[in-house]
């Protein structure tokens, strides 16, 4: 079942067909589902991040009247840089993930899909304003700005949580365990 985060809409299901319409063809691309085999943010997949950033894009480029089929497909294609950055080894004079990998993944895409101006701009342009000289041409680039930082938060947020929780389901288990050695 596929999801977005904080959502309870199953995304391969027929009673939203307007998004899956737009975008089953990536979801079932092997280039696309090669993405499942990098983290992210957490314990979040980069397949799972761009799922969550294409599902929201979808719903307020929507909301805005603006164009929700690129908004969807160019979220889901935004990070198909296929590689995982935590221990990518940059080459000399190679700058950081965060500045490239726009532009990787517009690469990726541009070598397996057909994609108009308008997801181009919105892929290149997602990591506005830490690549200040990407400045979004479309309003569709400015959501994915906003949807993507809001995403990565989010994921970010659940898996400290979920750290949070295990340390505290560990603590709680040797309070037990202590407890029950010393009625013995």
């Amino acid at each position: 079942m596929l999801k977005a985060i904080g959502s309870k809409t199953n995304l391969s299901d027929s009673d939203i067909t307007a998004y899956y319409q737009l975008v089953s063809d990536l979801l079932n691309n092997e280039v696309v589902l090669k993405m499942n085999e990098y983290n992210h943010h957490g314990r979040t997949t980069c397949f799972q991040h761009c799922l969550n950033v294409s599902y929201y894009n979808y719903k307020i480029c929507r909301l805005l009247s603006l164009d929700e089929r690129a908004g969807a497909r160019a979220g889901l294609l935004h990070d198909l840089f296929l590689y995982d950055w935590h221990t990518y080894k940059r080459g000399k004079g190679e700058r950081l993930h965060g500045f490239t990998h726009a532009y990787t993944s517009l690469s990726n895409v541009k070598d397996n899909f057909e994609i108009n101006k308008l997801e181009e701009d919105i892929i290149a342009k997602h990591m506005f304003p830490l690549n200040l000289l990407s400045f979004p041409k479309y309003r569709e680039s400015f959501v994915i700005v906003l949807v993507d930082k809001y995403c990565g938060l989010a994921e970010v947020i659940d898996y400290q949580a979920y750290k949070i929780i295990n340390i505290c389901r560990k603590m709680s288990f040797l309070r037990r365990k202590k407890i029950i050695a010393e009625s013995n």
